[in-house]
């Protein structure tokens, strides 16, 4: 009887406690003027957001607290309700103490603390349908918070998959009446979807972001931008910060969507059901988005092979249109290398696709050579030619996709060839086709004395960490992710990163310069720096195989190698000299 009552007794205390922290939670608003001070119940801390320019000054605010806290301090100073306090030298380290008795005798102790980024507050149970929830969103820029209607679900493939905990979520803005509510962040588009970025298993959370803004920096504009100069292959943001359900939920990149609005691709016809613009994107790795082969498509189906429809969106339009993507793949899959490399500028955005071989490789891009792809027509009643955008650059630059082992050498080390292209871009490079592997080697060299050098690339991540960590995010985001379950129980540790990506990229732009991207020697065809006779030898044995060369095996660029070449290669071999 004693055991029985005893276990009773303490569930009861049990319940009683965890009863007063919902209570405390709910009743536990602090206001420093009109902004919010966000409880994190993990923590016991309180986190607000004000502009920039107030760290490294003083901050007053009139404080408000519950009328049920009967005794409030902050850093040992008495504070009394709705008078004003000064918080002195703001920063991101410094944490103000408070300490609060309630009218329950119930003692409170934690942290005031500051950002200058924006936080969200969500609230709901989420999953793969959107749930209808506010969010709270708090401004720096603003003195007041903004509660915005919404609809809320989780995003992603892998990434969305149990056990994982710090999940990306697809954010769509209503009015009341649950119609279309258009919001602008950070000066970009205005639009009613967003996207929430969680860096899951990234080790330094901003991967995706400064990998997506180097992109963004370097692309060349599609083949429609004189008449959409404002197309994007790509997606702003910024980052923020998130509480969930009352806890504090770390860093995100708040981003705009990959979408047609975002691309500028020209509008469904409705009155008289006519396909303009359109919109794939490749979810799976599968034969049909490798390109190797190519089977029948369903227009009333919204996914074919890897592929799924973006625009026209299927709940709108649907049967779709595959037509044009399954023509290309097809092309692409049976042409012969003739046939390719005549035709292959007819069906596909060549400049894009050489700055995007730059990128994937640049960057060691392990997740993004078939899958992660956005396919774009602009108008096929104009132009069925295709190109790309870039999404889900978060494994690059060393990272995998698994953290165990941590930065696996042989999966993304920083002299490893990345062979694992669609066969669009393996025939791309190995055909040269319009000059492709000659051009993207030329593009290189060029990005290379500014946005591909080495402290240009290192100082893209300094830029983006250094006011994380000036703001104090970084510890927060280090104390509430480390060793979980995203990151294969790693601890999170930003300056070893850096370091680990400052060194990485050293070794990976010296690797590129000497190897996939080194200049090319007319008649060197065995690439070993030289032009001597087994070049010659080469070139002959080609011919006598019936051989389709290799474009650095074929002298005079006519896709044939016959008697031409010879005598090309013997040419420069007695005159001592080589043409680059």
């Amino acid at each position: 009887m004693t055991h029985f009552n005893s276990y009773h007794n303490m569930k009861r205390i049990l319940f009683i406690y965890i009863i007063s922290l919902v209570t405390f939670s709910l009743q536990a608003q602090i206001l420093l003027g009109s902004r919010r001070a966000v409880l994190d119940s993990l923590t016991g801390n309180w986190l607000c957001s004000v502009p920039e320019n107030t760290f490294g000054d003083n901050f007053s605010a009139t404080i408000h607290y519950p009328e049920t806290w009967t005794q409030v301090t902050i850093n040992g100073e008495p504070v009394t309700n709705g008078t004003n306090y000064t918080f002195n030298q703001v920063s991101g380290e410094n944490k103000y103490a408070i300490s609060v008795l309630t009218e329950d005798s119930l003692n409170i102790n934690g942290n005031i603390c500051f950002t200058f980024y924006p936080i969200f507050e969500l609230t709901g149970t989420f999953n793969d349908d959107y749930q209808i929830t506010d969010i709270i969103a708090n401004m720096p820029q603003n003195q007041s918070p903004t509660t915005m209607f919404s609809k809320v679900k989780h995003r992603g493939g892998v990434t969305n998959k149990d056990p994982r905990e710090k999940r990306n979520y697809h954010i769509k803005f209503i009015n009341a009446d649950s119609t279309k509510m258009d919001r602008q962040f950070f000066g970009l588009r205005n639009d009613n979807s967003w996207l929430l970025d969680a860096g899951q298993i990234d080790m330094l959370r901003i991967r995706n972001r400064v990998v997506t803004e180097l992109w963004m920096d370097m692309v060349s504009k599609p083949y429609y931008a004189s008449q959409e100069p404002k197309a994007l292959l790509g997606v702003r943001g910024d980052f923020i910060e998130v509480f969930l359900n009352g806890k504090y939920h770390g860093i995100f990149a708040l981003t705009e969507a990959m979408d047609r609005k975002q691309m500028k691709l020209a509008k469904y016809d409705e009155t008289n059901s006519t396909f303009h613009g359109m919109l794939w994107k490749t979810k799976t790795s599968d034969r049909i988005t490798n390109m190797t082969s190519y089977y029948g498509y369903n227009n009333n189906n919204e996914t074919w092979g890897g592929h799924e429809v973006k625009y026209p969106d299927p709940d709108d339009v649907l049967p779709t249109d595959w037509k044009i993507l399954y023509d290309a793949t097809k092309f692409v899959a049976q042409s012969d290398n003739t046939e390719f490399c005549q035709q292959v500028g007819d069906y596909f955005d060549i400049p894009v696709l050489i700055d995007y071989w730059i990128l994937i490789n640049a960057s060691l891009a392990v997740d993004n050579g078939v899958k992660n792809i956005y396919w774009a027509v602009y108008d096929q009643t104009q132009d069925k030619k295709i190109t790309l955008a870039a999404w889900d650059l978060d494994c690059t630059f060393g990272q995998n996709w698994i953290n165990y082992p941590l930065h696996n050498e042989s999966v993304v080390g920083p002299t490893r060839n990345i062979n694992t292209f669609n066969k669009l871009l393996l025939r791309l490079h190995e055909r040269n086709p319009e000059d492709f592997a000659v051009k993207s080697s030329d593009r290189y060299h060029e990005l290379r004395q500014t946005l591909l050098n080495e402290d240009s690339l290192i100082n893209r991540f300094r830029n983006r960490l250094e006011p994380l960590y000036r703001s104090g995010a970084i510890e927060r985001e280090t104390n509430r992710w480390s060793r979980v379950y995203d990151l294969s129980g790693q601890v999170l540790n930003f300056d070893s990163e850096m370091l680990y990506i400052e060194n990485w990229i050293k070794q990976r732009m010296t690797f590129l310069d000497n190897g996939r991207f080194s200049n090319y020697i007319m008649g060197d065809s065995n690439r070993d720096g030289v032009v001597d006779v087994t070049d010659l030898n080469r070139i002959i044995n080609l011919i006598l195989n019936n051989d389709y060369p290799m474009w650095y095996e074929d002298m005079n660029n006519d896709y044939i190698i016959d008697v031409s070449d010879i005598n090309r290669v013997i040419n420069i071999i007695l005159s001592d000299t080589s043409d680059e």
